[in-house]
């Protein structure tokens, strides 16, 4: 969903952002392991503020992840919000090096005159991906000696008691 700057009222302007599972199919990067569950609803409220575009919305998904642990795929519910500005590109700071503020962290840039909704709803949503998804919070995972899914089945697998590795640490005197 492209809007253009001009389009964009005094008053501001409301959509409502809603996509399929073949959108996102088609523009996420072959690397990533992530699938929507269910169709992407973002409200998104864009407003002008002299060249600058104050973007605050929310967004409503499903993700289907693979936890961490136990390598099983889960559905993760992605409730979020965003509040940032877009920039003109032309303003970028002109020097190499800069001390960023807090309030730095909630601009982005944007060149020419038009603004690529579905590009902003996409970065939102890998940004809320957690580093280390997990289908539950106690997940046991699997065991390290036969791969048995320990959420599933206790392992019957005989683990030993010292690895030979180790052997030699089993003398040491402090």
């Amino acid at each position: 969903m492209i809007v253009r700057i001009e389009d964009i009222p005094s008053e501001g302007l409301e959509l409502v952002f809603r996509e399929e599972k073949k959108w996102w199919d088609t523009k996420k990067e072959a690397y990533m392991a992530v699938e929507l569950a269910c169709p992407v609803v973002a409200k998104l409220k864009l407003k002008l503020m002299g060249e600058k575009v104050h973007i605050i919305g929310e967004i409503h998904t499903k993700l289907k992840l693979f936890c961490a642990r136990c390598l099983e795929t889960f559905v993760f519910p992605l409730n979020t919000t965003m509040d940032f500005t877009l920039v003109p590109s032309n303003q970028l700071p002109k020097t190499e090096t800069l001390r960023l503020k807090k309030e730095d962290l909630e601009v982005e840039f944007f060149n020419g005159a038009e603004i690529d909704l579905a590009q902003i709803v996409m970065g939102q949503i890998f940004l809320n991906i957690p580093m280390k998804p997990l289908c539950q919070p106690n997940c046991a995972g699997l065991c390290p000696y036969c791969g048995v899914n320990l959420n599933k089945e206790k392992c019957k697998c005989e683990k030993p008691k010292i690895r030979p590795f180790y052997e030699a640490l089993k003398h040491l005197k402090l």
